[in-house]
């Protein structure tokens, strides 16, 4: 029995932040859910992307009733899911379901229209669950369906272009608190993709020292490298007495959420401002904190709010880019369709090879080796052309879903493969 595809999950165009960070999966949790899930044993391949604006579940299985199974075992295995009647969710199967993974990886269903960092973190659950096993052929052919469309939207259209990001959206916050930074110091919490991204757009802004802060210090190393400024690397713990002298700090990493008495200590003697940037999902900055006098703080949705005016120009290249998805979708269905008839194929070669050993039983015991070598190499290239041909003729039947093409059924019928037919 073929498998078909559901998708359950929760972004960011049916759950605010506060229901998204609840439920935001480290790349360790991601596995260790879809292990669970798969353990299970109703579904064949199970795949969990977890981003700042989503958290959603891919799988495939035999079952009719995916889509329930796949949300009762999402509310089983992921720490904070909301109900199901909160309105938080997106259900889909099939031909939506693909269609959905497609558009998150064009940038489509973004909160800033085209973002690249998407791109990454797609790549990266797909090596982890291929790694975990825990997707099969199908998935694994979707999330490569997916790449695919997202290099080409990337590449053919204008989607991504205008340097419009979550980086650049950090940048034109801190120029408008500060007139300069020239004598100011930023403090970088984190070393990851969105902390980088963020680092590497305010260093534009001027010629400015950064302290960087990461649990994993190589990591911390590297980017103080690319940023070409003076950089300090600090260990996490030394962030209480890094964040009294720092002006702009951003957080993308770190341990846990900083809470607002910690961050009040830090600058009660102070007379100028700092802002905060807190790019995490869970939030890395107590939202209490923006109530401290001289603080600004800034986190994901305010960052988005503040760039959404600047996506007109992407919004143009929507229309290719949903040409894009749509062929790339049609040919993963046209894959996923063929496979179907694959049982069918796999049947008709055990019945070839099993008339093409029965001949060659009638061989006399004094064929000579190097005639009888001959005659089983050129009855395997006959078997193989001849049956090769008809399962090509099937699977494309099956994949165009062409009345005028044999199917599986037809194989089988022709060949009376199902009546067990003697050799």
């Amino acid at each position: 029995m073929s498998a078909n595809i559901f998708h359950v999950g929760v972004d960011h165009h049916l759950a605010p932040l506060d229901v998204r960070e609840h439920i935001a999966l480290g790349a360790d949790d991601a596995v260790r859910v879809a292990q669970a899930i798969v353990a299970e044993g109703w579904a064949t391949e199970v795949a969990l992307l977890s981003t700042c604006n989503r958290t959603e579940m891919y799988v495939a299985t035999p079952e009719a009733e995916g889509g329930d199974l796949a949300l009762g075992a999402w509310i089983r295995n992921v720490p904070g899911a909301p109900a199901p009647s909160s309105g938080c969710y997106r259900h889909q199967s099939g031909r939506s379901a693909a269609q959905h993974m497609l558009r998150v990886a064009c940038g489509l269903e973004s909160a800033i229209i085209g973002e690249t960092a998407i791109q990454g973190q797609l790549r990266s659950a797909h090596e982890r669950c291929l790694e975990a096993a825990t997707i099969g052929p199908v998935l694994d052919r979707l999330f490569q369906s997916a790449q695919r469309a997202g290099k080409r939207a990337r590449s053919e259209t204008s989607i991504s272009d205008g340097g419009v990001s979550h980086g650049s959206a950090v940048a034109q916050v801190v120029r408008r608190i500060f007139d300069s930074l020239q004598g100011r110091r930023v403090l970088v919490v984190g070393a990851g993709q969105m902390a980088s991204q963020a680092a590497r757009a305010v260093a534009e802004i001027d010629d400015v020292d950064f302290a960087i802060v990461n649990r994993t210090r190589a990591h911390a190393e590297a980017l103080a490298q690319a940023l070409s400024r003076q950089a300090d690397v600090h260990a996490l713990e030394e962030l209480p007495g890094l964040l009294e002298h720092a002006h702009v700090a951003i957080f993308g990493g770190g341990a846990g959420t900083l809470g607002v008495d910690a961050i009040d200590a830090a600058v009660r003697k102070r007379r100028d401002h700092l802002l905060l940037v807190d790019l995490g999902v869970p939030r890395l900055v107590d939202a209490k904190a923006a109530d401290l006098p001289g603080i600004f703080l800034y986190d994901l949705e305010s960052l988005e709010q503040m760039v959404a005016g600047a996506l007109a120009a992407r919004r143009e290249s929507i229309p290719q880019v949903e040409a894009i998805v749509t062929k790339e979708l049609e040919d993963f269905r046209t894959w996923q369709r063929g496979r179907r008839a694959l049982p069918a194929i796999r049947t008709l070669n055990e019945w070839a090879e099993s008339i093409r050993r029965s001949e060659l039983a009638w061989l006399p015991d004094d064929t000579p080796d190097e005639m009888r070598e001959r005659i089983e190499t050129l009855t395997r290239r006959l078997v193989k052309r001849l049956m090769g041909r008809a399962a090509a003729r099937v699977v494309k039947g099956h994949g165009a879903e062409d009345p005028n093409l044999p199917t599986a059924d037809d194989l089988r019928s022709v060949f009376g493969l199902d009546e067990g037919e003697s050799t």
